[in-house]
């Protein structure tokens, strides 16, 4: 990857950008092309699709209860949990320090660090000791907290470090899954470790709740980290003849779900070189179905695995070349289209109803020479059930993917291109979950089961640069029919960027609630990156929204007459572990 595609992607990665990331003196440059009006444009339903609260009325406007001074925040939406077991909920934050709050959002405990938290971190009990563990990545470091005492303590093997080929990398993908079904839950990290595979270099780590790696048993390889330079069964150098390389994973890169027959969970991974790759718990890649097979010369005919191949938008062109292997090979600098997984987190997601899952990625569209991003798209990929026959196809009615309209870009770092993460929840009262997604072009879409858009809801308020969070999706107003809740964020310099936007299922506006007291630039943006969360904190039955900002800490709003009946994806990833579904740790 180019250093203009760097930069075009607001990545940071490498010693040269590493203060700019820190919090402070990043640069951002406006396009001069302005965003598109028109706000919504409705085509769903607000059919009740989970059972009613007690009290069903209107949705009332959120009401700021508190601010909560931090660092710069970036995608670690806050988890809302009750570490002790005493009946009242914690707030735990992870900006650069990892914070606990109590249900007041009074500080009680601190673990700092000079790294900031980019994923989401993950809350939970491992090993299943009663002990409420807090997981998170900071710089090239996986951590591990345990609660005892009213305080933050590093837990014992922890941290692990993900430096491999002489490079150290940067945390941004954290899940947490138990993959193998013992009653024990490993950690899954992702970095933008950009070192060649034959070098060492590698970028998907899996750790046991002890903090060693993990290795299931009787296994004649190491399973993880991935990929590896070694040969052999198991291993990835010799992998189908070709072998398995990768490249940076740089925003939430990870999901994890059940995608077979067996009963183990597995990993999906996205990478920065064109490629989504499934795991099993072995760390050997699943192959793709025998429909493709290698149109190089070398390894003619031979298998490939979810990630030894290119996905292209169009389905004809894979067809030409993995499946008929006709003389002519796609090339971006003709206008054919392929797919670039950077920044694009998986989720696992039985989309038709038949009991088995799906795998859904958000890629960006790109073509030309230089490759310039087109749109981003959606993509459902079907699991590897039965023999394999469908593994890594695309599913039926994704043949054609839907896609947004040309992209936000920026000339500078900062902000940094927004992460397409779906939120997966059945919002329309029919069988089947609806997708709902940013795709960068200033609009929130959302798509039923068969990738027609239902409908499109401009954030943009006419700026230039504005980005939106990953949505989250829950009932405000115990009517049965959920509403959908994110934020924008845009230009640092740009003071009000930041809204709290709710929406209701069909798409119209509800809200539109200006962030309170925007900061001053820190230089990364303004307003709101992560996904906010929504819970009951302080436990009167009424549900919060809380939202972690880049320059002016977090605001805790409350929603009156809201109540805990419906909370269908409830924070960043869909839950305290991170999966990529719905989840509740």
């Amino acid at each position: 990857m180019s250093v203009r595609d760097l930069v075009l992607l607001g990545l940071c990665v490498g010693t040269a950008i590493a203060v700019a990331c820190s919090g402070g003196s990043g640069a951002s440059h406006s396009v001069t092309r302005q965003a598109p009006l028109g706000g919504s444009t409705t085509g769903g339903t607000k059919t009740a699709t989970c059972q009613s609260g007690a009290q069903p009325g209107t949705v009332q406007r959120p009401a700021l209860w508190k601010n909560v001074p931090a660092e710069t925040g970036w995608y670690a939406s806050p988890l809302v949990v009750d570490l002790d077991k005493d009946g009242k909920n914690e707030i735990i934050t992870a900006c650069y320090a990892v914070t606990v709050l109590d249900s007041t959002a009074e500080e009680l405990s601190v673990q700092k660090s000079a790294n900031r938290a980019y994923a989401p971190h993950v809350v939970t009990d491992l090993e299943g000791d009663g002990v409420m563990d807090i997981v998170v990545g900071r710089g090239q470091l996986v951590e591990a907290f345990e609660w005892k005492g009213g305080q933050l303590t590093v837990k014992a093997g922890w941290p692990e470090d993900t430096t491999t080929a002489g490079n150290s990398p940067e945390v941004r993908g954290l899940a947490v899954g138990d993959l193998d079904g013992n009653g024990s839950l490993e950690v899954v990290a992702t970095t933008t470790q950009t070192a060649d595979t034959s070098a060492g270099g590698a970028q998907v780590f899996v750790f046991n709740a002890n903090g060693t790696i993990y290795q299931p048993v009787g296994l004649g390889w190491n399973a993880w980290p991935r990929y590896n330079n070694q040969t052999g069964p198991g291993n990835d150098a010799d992998m189908n003849g070709q072998g398995n390389t990768g490249y940076g994973c740089y925003g939430l890169n990870v999901g994890i779900g059940n995608i077979d027959d067996t009963p183990d969970l597995e990993i999906l991974v996205t990478y920065d070189n064109h490629q989504i790759q499934a795991f099993k718990n072995t760390g050997v890649a699943i192959e793709a179905s025998s429909w493709f097979s290698n149109p190089a010369s070398a390894y003619l005919d031979m298998p490939m695995d979810w990630g030894q191949f290119i996905r292209w938008a169009d389905p004809n062109i894979e067809k030409a070349h993995y499946h008929d292997h006709t003389n002519y090979w796609p090339n971006p600098g003709n206008g054919d289209e392929w797919l670039q997984w950077t920044a694009s987190p998986p989720n696992v997601v039985d989309l038709d109803g038949d009991g088995k899952n799906e795998v859904l990625g958000v890629p960006n569209v790109e073509t030309g020479d230089p490759y310039v991003t087109q749109a981003y798209a959606v993509m459902v990929l079907e699991g590897a059930y039965g023999d394999g026959g469908l593994s890594a196809m695309r599913q039926t009615s994704w043949q054609t993917l839907p896609r947004g309209g040309a992209p936000v870009t920026v000339s500078g770092w900062y902000p940094p291109t927004g992460i397409p993460a779906a939120a997966t929840a059945n919002i329309q009262g029919d069988a089947n979950p609806e997708i709902v997604v940013s795709l960068n072009d200033w609009y929130m879409h959302a798509f039923d089961a068969n990738g027609n858009e239902l409908w499109k809801y401009n954030y943009g308020h006419g700026k230039p640069i504005m980005y939106a969070s990953e949505a989250t999706i829950a009932d405000l107003n115990q009517d049965g029919s959920p509403e959908i809740v994110f934020t924008t964020y845009g230009d640092p310099t740009v003071l009000d960027s930041g809204n709290l936007e709710i929406l209701a299922a069909d798409g119209s506006l509800v809200f539109d609630v200006p962030l309170p007291n925007p900061g001053e630039s820190d230089g990364n943006g303004n307003g709101a990156p992560a996904a906010p969360t929504i819970a009951d904190v302080d436990g009167d039955g009424q549900l919060e929204i809380l939202v972690q900002t880049f320059e002016h800490g977090m605001d805790i709003f409350t929603v009156p007459g809201s109540g805990t009946n419906c909370i269908l994806w409830s924070t960043s990833r869909g839950g305290p572990l991170r999966m990529g579904q719905p989840n509740s740790g």
